[in-house]
């Protein structure tokens, strides 16, 4: 049992305090040595809130439909079994949605800026502060309104560009790119 700890801890090398007092948790295959988190977050609520509300207000209207509607007009395809089967999957996507926006992951540190994605299979894109060339951020109106929007980071490798999109706040995650590579710079 010791020995299991021990790996386990091996394994977890870092554990930090993040935004908001959130803890961190990094598998050392994520972070190189010398790396430290200067900055997580997720995309914006309002990415997920959206969908879920539409998804709801939607198998609302279409369950009154089918328990009102299909009954008096088609009583034979009638059955309640069709209704729950229909309200589970509304439920199943809801729930993939959910788990989607919660495995998308920007972070950036202290060496190279980090785009997360993936609930099963895991895709990260990263760029290091070094090749950073331009740091783009892009506002809608509704991102006016509720303190969203898109960063572009520019690159002078190979993927060209990264896109943080639906980011909480991202003048502030602007500004603290520019001064991590200030800081890489000035080391």
């Amino acid at each position: 049992m010791k020995k299991i700890k021990e790996f386990l801890l091996k394994r977890i090398k870092r554990i930090r305090r993040g935004n908001k007092g959130q803890l961190i948790f990094i598998c050392p295959s994520f972070l190189l040595p010398e790396e430290r988190i200067i900055f997580q977050t997720n995309p914006h609520w309002l990415c997920i809130v959206f969908p879920e509300v539409c998804l709801a207000f939607s198998g609302w209207i279409i369950s009154i439909y089918l328990s009102n509607s299909a009954y008096g007009y088609f009583p034979s395809l009638y059955s309640p079994w069709l209704l729950v089967f229909f309200e589970m999957a509304l439920v199943f996507v809801m729930v993939v949605i959910y788990f989607q926006w919660l495995c998308i992951r920007y972070y950036l540190t202290n060496m190279r800026l980090i785009e997360e994605r993936g609930i099963v299979g895991k895709r990260m894109m990263n760029i290091w502060l070094q090749n950073v060339q331009d740091v783009t951020c892009k506002f809608g109106i509704l991102g006016k309104i509720f303190g969203f929007g898109d960063l572009e980071i520019e690159s002078a490798g190979t993927y060209g560009k990264i896109i943080f999109s639906f980011l909480p706040a991202p003048r502030k995650l602007r500004q603290k790119i520019e001064e991590a590579i200030q800081e890489f710079r000035h080391l």
